[in-house]
């Protein structure tokens, strides 16, 4: 195949997802620069709030908080972490439905609800909420990637507006995988990685369109290199660089992209197989991200209405009548704080094996934001402010390793934050009465 031309002004997004141009040179007045590592969003929700005495620091100040026991399995991953205070979802304080459905209608649309025929435990009425989610404004810039965005789902069998939290728009939720085999059908059965790391992939027209333009760009780095300064030459090596890592994901000699093995099937309304489905999720998608085939994901563990329990951690009460009871009560506060320790494990799980991933100067950590909230403060009040928020990544674009006070901030500023953080150019999102732009203590 005959290069085409290019000149710098082309950009190319090849298979990392990445823009490739010829950099900023100042001594040309070359237009372009190298595009920086792919960034990852996800968004995860677990049921009824949380014990406050066990899931807020107990001491310390913005940077030195001590980890309270909800987040003890994120103690390595300590400096990734942001633990925000008094954030308050004020979207969720009109509109139809009860709090859990206003709750997590509103999580990550920052919309309220369209009047619908669900039900909740009051008896209240609501429909799906009324907006696009944040994972699915980034998904929608994920145009390199062969899937845009994997919901994923344990226990989240209703399909109810208690049991979504991705929405393409406004009524249109995305439901979650549910079951490892189902997410390794839809993205690992048909992939194809060589055995030997030395062995080339079968020859893809399109690869080999992309390899025609990566050998014109090396091209004209090439032929600048004599005519430009010498800081100059150091910018054209560092997109080298850049080039080399496209090249190394097009021949797929990438060697933490290993196609999984095929889980066995299991039943995803069982206790028994929930924390065996939940790290196998996790896994999957952490070999997703490696791969290049997603960027963006979605994890939430039950819905609103969550009556299941945790007979691996001898939690046998069922979650939304155990987050009802009284504060002084010790056995329901502790089978509820083992069960927020769980669900941070799995966050560690997962970035555990992220911190494996060599990207860049660092790892696929680095470079993945994850979101963690549910639809109400506290279960046994239902209230939306000071709602329990913790933020792992984004060091790219905010100090990292803190613990803050919003000082009673709508969480649609948060959720501008992230968008922002995912490279998304905006100052509002969701219902704009209750936003100001970024959130201030954040930035």
């Amino acid at each position: 195949m005959k290069p085409r031309r290019i000149d710098r002004r082309l950009f190319l997004r090849a298979a990392s997802g990445a823009a490739v141009a010829l950099p900023l040179l100042p001594s040309l007045r070359a237009k372009g620069a190298p595009a920086p590592a792919p960034k990852r969003l996800i968004t995860m929700y677990t049921p009824n709030g949380q014990i406050h005495d066990g899931w807020w620091p107990t001491s310390g100040g913005e940077t030195d908080f001590t980890l309270n026991e909800a987040h003890t399995p994120l103690a390595a991953h300590r400096d990734r972490l942001t633990l925000l205070r008094n954030v308050d979802l004020k979207s969720a304080g009109g509109g139809p439905g009860g709090p859990h459905q206003r709750g997590i209608g509103t999580l990550f649309t920052g919309q309220q609800l369209q009047a619908g025929d669900f039900v909740d435990g009051c008896g209240s009425h609501a429909g799906w909420a009324n907006g696009i989610s944040i994972d699915q404004v980034v998904a929608n810039l994920q145009l390199d990637t062969p899937y845009k965005s994997l919901e994923l789902g344990v226990r989240a069998t209703e399909n109810d507006v208690q049991g979504r939290i991705a929405y393409a728009g406004p009524g249109q939720p995305l439901p979650p995988m549910l079951e490892p085999l189902d997410l390794y059908n839809r993205i690992f059965r048909d992939l194809v990685v060589p055995d030997d790391p030395g062995t080339p992939p079968p020859v893809d027209p399109l690869i080999a369109e992309r390899q025609s333009v990566l050998d014109a760009v090396r091209g004209q780095i090439t032929n600048l290199e004599s005519k430009v300064s010498n800081e100059d030459k150091m910018r054209l090596e560092s997109h080298m660089t850049l080039i080399r890592d496209i090249e190394r994901r097009l021949a797929g000699t990438i060697v933490e992209c290993e196609k999984p093995d095929e889980p066995m099937k299991l039943d995803p309304a069982s206790e028994v197989d929930m924390p065996v489905i939940a790290e196998l999720e996790i896994d999957l998608l952490a070999v997703a991200f490696a791969c290049d085939l997603s960027r963006v994901a979605s994890f939430e563990i039950s819905t609103g209405l969550n009556r299941i329990r945790y007979p691996w951690l001898s939690s046998m009460g069922e979650g939304h009548p155990l987050s009802h009871m009284s504060p002084t009560d010790t056995d329901a506060r502790t089978q509820l704080v083992a069960r927020a320790q769980w669900h941070s494990g799995l966050i560690a799980r997962l970035y555990d094996r992220l911190s494996g991933i060599p990207e860049g100067e660092g790892t696929a950590a680095d470079n993945t934001l994850l979101v963690w909230c549910s639809e109400v403060s506290e279960g046994n009040v239902h209230s939306h402010t000071n709602m329990p928020f913790l933020v792992m990544g984004g060091g790219w674009h905010f100090e990292t390793g803190r613990y803050l006070d919003a000082a009673g901030a709508s969480h649609v500023d948060l959720l501008v934050t992230i968008l922002n953080a995912m490279g998304v150019e905006t100052d509002t999102f969701g219902l704009p009465e209750f936003c100001t732009g970024p959130l201030a203590v954040l930035t």
